[in-house]
């Protein structure tokens, strides 16, 4: 599994932590989707081991590997989107989030917003 880099990390930090900004709603749902995929296909592979267990028991798997054992091994090492998973880890409670500074709020509009020349919404 590849890792973010610190600049994406943080951007996915501040995605989650101002997620009642317009401009972060939809990256913040797309974030919360993805986990949600990578939460499936894991629960998948955690199904499958079980049933490779539940069949075949500890033989050797095809290809030679450990069978159940690899699989299961498997099942907890390959979260596709693992640094999204844990961005948790880093929130911090709604009540000590420190406000937006105004300068930065208000570059935070949409892009054609700031084309179309309307003037930044009002929070």
């Amino acid at each position: 599994m590849k890792r973010l880099s610190f600049r994406p990390t943080m951007a996915a930090l501040m995605i989650q932590l101002y997620s009642e900004e317009p401009v972060f709603q939809l990256p913040g749902t797309l974030m919360d989707t993805v986990v949600k995929i990578d939460n499936l296909f894991t629960a998948w592979r955690y199904r499958h081991a079980l049933m490779v267990h539940r069949m075949l028991g500890t033989k050797i798997g095809t290809g030679g590997s450990s069978g159940h054992d690899y699989l299961r091994v498997a099942a907890d090492r390959s979260r596709i989107f693992g640094d999204f998973f844990n961005i948790s880890s880093y929130l911090i409670p709604d009540e000590i989030v420190p406000e937006l500074p105004e300068e930065v709020r208000s570059n935070l509009t949409f892009a054609m917003d700031r084309i179309a020349g309307s003037p930044p919404p009002l929070v």
